[in-house]
């Protein structure tokens, strides 16, 4: 089996786990009820303000660099990056392919947001706080990938852009 196939059926089958796990408990037995004693997971803080003016100076143009895309119950993809640094506004993207897959990131002051498209396989999620670090043309990055309020991956970019 492809690795195409392999990550398409372990997406589709991480959607069915998803819905599965989402759908646990009827609320009518009292055990399904959340108590005060519950241990609870706060959502991750989303990226914002802070992430987007610190990405804000990286310079338009090519990038090249290494990505690991990391989803939880389907996989990780980890391999060179290439595409461009742009800016629109006060928003600033990365955009380009790893391996078959094109991946979005765009970073703002309302929030930041990855899209990825593979063969069979689409995701979108935003980007919670985490290192946006920038030095000259390089980013470096590494984040949770949040979705209704829960981490589902993890993102780590090491790109240059620029040129």
């Amino acid at each position: 089996m492809t690795r195409r196939r392999v990550l398409a059926a372990a997406a589709g089958l991480s959607v069915v786990l998803l819905g599965a796990m989402a759908c646990t408990g009827s609320g009518d037995d009292p055990a399904d009820s959340a108590s005060p004693s519950a241990p609870t997971t706060a959502p991750p803080t989303l990226a914002g303000g802070a992430e987007a003016e610190a990405v804000s100076v990286l310079p338009a143009g090519p990038a090249t660099g290494t990505a690991v895309l990391a989803y939880s119950g389907v996989g990780e993809l980890s391999a060179p990056f290439s595409g461009d640094c742009s800016h629109a506004g006060d928003a600033t993207e990365i955009a380009g392919s790893v391996d078959t897959a094109q991946v979005r990131v765009e970073i703002a002051p309302d929030g930041a947001r990855l899209a990825l498209e593979d063969v069979g396989f689409s995701a979108t999620s935003d980007l919670a706080t985490g290192r946006y670090d920038v030095s000259g043309g390089h980013l470096s990055l590494d984040a949770p990938l949040a979705q209704d309020g829960q981490v589902v991956g993890s993102v780590q970019l090491e790109v240059d852009c620029g040129g």
